[in-house]
């Protein structure tokens, strides 16, 4: 068998598989695996991000209320924390066929430059990072976090794979490919390359699996089968490209979000619009709904000290019925866990439309199978991921508060 044989996912061929059965077979194989991930990951998430959210929504409140600079310094700390295991969580929610919450329309050659400037001053100097970005700009529809991971995963196998120092090189260009309907503007193709080790056929048969990692004892590999699945969720493919002692190459074929060819995440309008969140004036009723005691003490306690009044529900049963003893008007908004015990976020929200057709929700997730998208058809008006900085959450509330 030729050893640079290629790895694709479902649209292509696994021919570095000898022996091993159809594409379709080993297609579910691999699938088979990651779901059992997804299971693992999916049932410990919730609970995770609700302690972390707990955490971070107390050190806020400690770094607001605190007068000794030291206090304050070590209660950012704390938070920092918080965002960087929460986003490791993202990282594994990956395994659950999470659909992401903030997708947006995302300039790829954007989101490289910024990875490439993350590992030019984090990697083995003796590595250098070059890019070669001929695609014209053109959007994805991504979550901006998870694209970044998917790059920087791919990149840091490739920084395992040379211990003594090499290259890496990350190329783009547009292709208007093969007859699918589902990207009518074309996709985008994108090029990992190094000039590490290589992989044996033997590997490159495992090497999108979970937790199969040709790393040292006691160093779990996630990067690539990481990768396969955020590229699954975006709809496209990843095809892998190696041969011992002549590098690797990793390509990513995602579709284009539309012709348009300027511009990623639009961040001058969302530094806009937080400015002037800053500046409104709180007031109103929210009743805000969890069943994790750390969220709504602490959560309640910030959103009283920025002049809201708060109401609280520990599920989403509960919440429905102070809603409907509550005058329904007298309630400006709610914030809504979407994983609850007796009634969860969805099925609260839907009921409480019932009461009133113009009920204003926020959804807070730790984990949910519910996407923004799905939530928005039954009128969320937007998703905040645990654990969410207080900044976040009075942002959100001061913009659809007042609306």
């Amino acid at each position: 068998m030729d050893t640079n044989s290629k790895i694709t996912d479902g649209a292509g061929t696994f021919g570095c598989y000898p022996n091993d059965g159809s594409p379709e077979e080993i297609q579910r194989y691999i699938m088979q695996k990651l779901d059992i991930v997804g299971q693992l990951a999916g049932g410990i998430s919730h609970n995770f991000n609700n302690q972390l959210t707990g955490i971070m929504g107390f050190a806020n409140l400690i770094a607001l209320r605190a007068e000794n600079e030291h206090i304050k310094k070590f209660a950012g700390e704390i938070i920092g924390i918080c965002k960087n295991t929460g986003d490791m969580v993202r990282e594994l929610l990956t395994f659950a066929r999470y659909k992401p919450v903030t997708s947006a329309a995302i300039n790829v050659n954007g989101a490289i430059i910024t990875v490439t400037n993350l590992l030019a001053n984090s990697i083995d100097k003796r590595i250098t990072v070059d890019t070669n970005l001929c695609a014209e700009p053109c959007n994805i529809f991504a979550d901006a976090v998870q694209l970044q991971s998917l790059l920087l995963n791919v990149a840091l196998n490739s920084k395992d794979a040379m211990p003594t120092g090499g290259k890496i090189t990350f190329s783009t260009k547009r292709v208007d490919t093969i007859n699918a309907p589902t990207a009518p503007h074309g996709y985008v193709r994108i090029e990992i390359a190094d000039t590490g080790h290589g992989f044996s056929d033997e590997v490159k048969a495992r090497i999108f699996e979970p937790f199969f990692t040709t790393k040292a004892q006691g160093h779990v590999g996630l990067g690539l089968s990481s990768a396969y699945n955020l590229v699954t969720q975006m709809n496209g493919t990843i095809e892998l490209d190696s041969k011992v002692g002549s590098g690797t190459s990793v390509t990513l074929t995602l579709p284009i979000h539309s012709d348009a060819s300027v511009g990623g995440a639009n961040t001058e309008n969302a530094e806009s619009a937080a400015t002037d969140d800053k500046r409104a004036k709180h007031s109103g009723t929210i009743l805000l709904v969890d069943d994790d005691g750390g969220i709504r003490d602490s959560v309640s306690a910030f959103l009283k000290g920025n002049g809201y009044g708060v109401l609280t529900a520990v599920d989403g049963l509960d919440a429905v019925e102070k809603y409907g003893k509550t005058n329904d008007r007298s309630i400006d908004l709610v914030i809504l866990d979407m994983v609850m015990p007796r009634m969860d976020g969805k099925e609260a929200l839907i009921k409480m439309k019932e009461i009133n057709p113009s009920v204003k929700a926020i959804g807070i997730t730790g984990y949910t199978n519910y996407t923004q998208e799905e939530m928005a058809a039954i009128g969320m008006k937007k998703m905040l991921h645990k654990p969410f900085a207080f900044e976040e959450l009075s942002n959100a509330v001061a913009e659809y508060i007042r609306r």
